[in-house]
């Protein structure tokens, strides 16, 4: 009896080694994918692919100074830097700002951010995630961070380490990402467009296809009689009104408004 409850609670202890992360990774990955914003205009931006998750180090970046800035979008980092935990600062935050042992401050939190065009009325450009309230500095505001995720389809501007982190203006910080998911995702073409286009693509092959053959088979003159059914069209404006007509009567004498016109004019 020991030894079975010991082997069920041995599996159960395994299990749990195993599940507990995955778990973990689901949780993170559940948050990750509402790291996607649309803007009054329709434009939207999903930058879920930029979020560092278990095992992908945080984003690195550095000012002329040789500050260093610790980095993650849409999450906090993964890790308080050492710096930051010998100060015995805990705060979790998307950023930190590090000088050897000397120094950290954390950025901003992740619960206050707001989104915007770089330049704005530009959505090619790119975007900018801009974290808020973080810590207190000597100027008398919250320090924050600005994340401008600059649009780069081809990949060619290189990476957050190849330029400087600057300064605003006091304890505000700007991160330069050049990504190609800082262009505005495809959101390629609505139901409704997508009918539009090939109800106009239909209607065009009819009349344009129709006028051909009357012109070259029937050796018609080009203008209005050459066009397909043409009898058709001409009737259908009267073909139109005797079917209000008739479906307002219809609706009269279902309503009991009105007798019908004609003895036996309606089946019921």
């Amino acid at each position: 009896m020991k030894a079975s409850l010991l082997v069920t609670r041995g599996l159960a202890a395994l299990l749990l080694l195993f599940i507990s992360p995955a778990a973990a990774n689901r949780f993170q990955e559940a948050w990750v994918q509402n790291c996607e914003h649309t803007f009054p205009d329709g434009t939207t931006y999903d930058l879920k692919p930029l979020t560092r998750t278990a095992g992908r180090p945080d984003y690195v970046g550095k000012d002329k100074n040789g500050v260093l800035y610790y980095i993650n979008i849409c999450n906090n980092v993964q890790e308080i830097p050492k710096e930051c935990r010998a100060l015995q600062k805990d705060i979790r935050s998307p950023a930190y700002q590090v000088r050897n042992n000397s120094f950290c401050h954390w950025l901003g939190v992740e619960s206050a951010h707001t989104w915007d065009y770089i330049e704005p009325g530009s959505p090619f450009v790119g975007v900018q995630l801009t974290y808020y309230d973080g810590e207190y500095c000597q100027e008398g505001v919250n320090r924050q961070i600005k994340l401008q995720m600059y649009c780069d389809h081809l990949g060619r501007l290189g990476s957050v380490g190849d330029y400087y982190v600057t300064v605003e203006h006091p304890c505000t910080y700007v991160v330069t990402f050049p990504s190609p998911f800082g262009c505005p995702k495809d959101q390629g073409l609505s139901s409704a467009a997508i009918f539009n286009i090939m109800f106009f693509l239909v209607v065009g092959a009819y009349f344009g296809g129709g006028l051909a053959f009357n012109v070259t088979q029937h050796q018609m003159q080009v203008g209005v009689d050459a066009l397909p059914h043409i009898e058709f069209w001409r009737e259908l404006p009267e073909l139109v009104k005797e079917g209000c007509m008739f479906s307002w009567d219809w609706l009269m004498v279902v309503m009991g408004k009105r007798e019908p016109r004609e003895r036996g004019a309606f089946e019921w």
